[in-house]
């Protein structure tokens, strides 16, 4: 059984600007790795129209916080009338995009308790949950800021990312 308790809510940032699409990708990337969380990318989509792309990027990092917790961070970023332009910097010419970005950041501890002998019977299934929600919740409670921290490291390093 796994439960999950949300400990950040809709985290937000908003930019209408120049930026390079792939950069934005690799910098969330970067911060991942250098945090030594797991990816897990839910949707990538791509919509042309006439007015430019659409792209919407979900994705889900995980952490291991303990022997049943785990520390999820969730990052949805919108991106609408993508376009891309040609500027010439320094003689050369570089492509980059404009367009519209709606970022959203959800941060959320799973606990997981697998195949424990309090799954057996119902009776010790009511006692472990009972357990996990009323008193076991106190310690628990500790990893919230813990969670919390890193998504507002995650949109300090984003919103640093769209104001260069």
């Amino acid at each position: 059984m796994a439960e999950k308790k949300q400990v950040l809510y809709d985290l937000r940032a908003a930019y209408d600007g120049p930026f390079i699409v792939e950069e934005f990708y690799a910098e969330v990337e970067n911060w991942i790795r250098e945090k030594g969380m797991e990816k897990e990318p839910k949707k990538k989509m791509e919509h042309v129209t006439k007015n430019g792309k659409k792209i919407e990027w979900v994705i889900e990092a995980h952490r291991h916080i303990d022997d049943l917790h785990y520390g999820v961070v969730i990052l949805r970023a919108l991106l609408d009338n993508v376009r891309e332009t040609v500027v010439k910097k320094n003689g050369k010419k570089i492509k980059i995009n404009t367009g519209n970005v709606l970022i959203s950041i959800d941060g959320f501890i799973q606990s997981n308790i697998h195949g424990s002998f309090f799954q057996v019977k119902p009776m010790y299934y009511l006692m472990r949950d009972l357990i996990d929600k009323y008193i076991y919740h106190f310690w628990w409670a500790k990893n919230d800021g813990l969670v919390s921290s890193e998504c507002h490291d995650l949109f300090k390093r984003i919103r640093a990312y769209f104001n260069l």
